[in-house]
């Protein structure tokens, strides 16, 4: 396997998120070490010519990309290993994300809600900082809420982790749907792998204009999908959430949460006829939560 890695200019980072979430399992995903440290465009090709074709179509969207890249041959085990290095577990309260190859050494406290995961790069394995706010959120408003009576839907579902998340805590409804039947298929993966019956959880092919005429409306919905795409389908957000209810956007960049926060507050005010708004930001990346009255 190469693994294809070239520093990137800190303007390039939305653009390149937005072009890699068109596509369906894409091999690339963006790396950044933290503040100061660089960004990093990098892929996993199986060959090398693989991955010269791949860096020539990108620098034919993105002309501004070197033409050079550094290549590393990493074997079978070394890439298994490292991809097992960039997954650690996660825990938020009750709620613990687990890599699945940890599953004899991981100590479950005795009241957890525990998600085995091992997605894949393509998917959300929990590891992001926007998947980690929508599950934030969530628990949020179980805190408040009784579980049984809480509907929840996890719109653009990727890995199903949130909907997933979802049930282990209880929720009496719960359902995800994604525009991508791969994600879709590995959804479904995971639900089997964690132990959870198909009537506890469904998931759809669908995308979001589609996707909540499957599920219909819920107390909770979680979208985790980047900040055009949210705008684009406000109304069919902010409709699909009950009364009482909370929508959760997330996949914000943070420099980005206040134009998404004032056009859902707009829109929100119009079809609720009121809102209760707050963000969080979580390193680069940020959330807006809606709060139906």
């Amino acid at each position: 396997m190469i693994e294809l890695r070239c520093p990137i200019h800190e303007d390039y980072v939305q653009p390149l998120e937005d072009y890699f979430c068109e596509l369906t399992r894409s091999p690339w995903m963006l790396f950044h070490e933290g503040p100061g440290k660089p960004h990093f465009v990098m892929g996993y090709f199986d060959d090398k010519d693989e991955a010269d074709k791949a860096w020539f179509i990108l620098r034919k969207a993105f002309k501004k990309l070197p033409e050079a890249y550094e290549a590393t041959t990493l074997a079978e085990k070394d890439w298994k290993e490292a991809y097992k290095e960039h997954l650690k577990p996660w825990q938020q309260g009750r709620l613990h994300w687990v890599p699945a190859w940890m599953r004899q050494t991981y100590s479950v406290p005795s009241d957890a809600a525990v998600i085995w995961f091992d997605a894949g790069l393509a998917f959300g394995t929990g590891d992001h900082p926007t998947t980690r706010l929508c599950a934030i959120r969530l628990m949020d408003y179980l805190s408040q809420h009784p579980a049984e009576k809480v509907s929840v839907v996890d719109a653009g579902c990727g890995s199903g982790i949130l909907a997933l998340s979802a049930a282990k805590l209880g929720c009496s409804s719960v359902a995800g749907f994604d525009r991508d039947p791969e994600s879709v298929r590995v959804s479904i993966a995971n639900r089997e792998d964690n132990g959870i019956l198909a009537d506890k959880v469904h998931f759809y092919h669908a995308g979001l204009e589609e996707g909540f005429k499957l599920t219909g409306p819920a107390e909770v919905v979680l979208a985790n999908i980047i900040s055009d795409i949210l705008c684009i389908y406000a109304d069919d957000l902010i409709h699909a959430v009950k009364p009482g209810g909370v929508l959760a956007l997330s996949g914000i960049l943070a420099p980005e949460q206040t134009k998404v926060k004032e056009h859902f507050e707009a829109k929100c005010t119009t079809i609720w006829g009121g809102v209760k708004s707050d963000g969080r930001i979580m390193g680069e990346w940020s959330d807006v939560a809606l709060f139906r009255p």
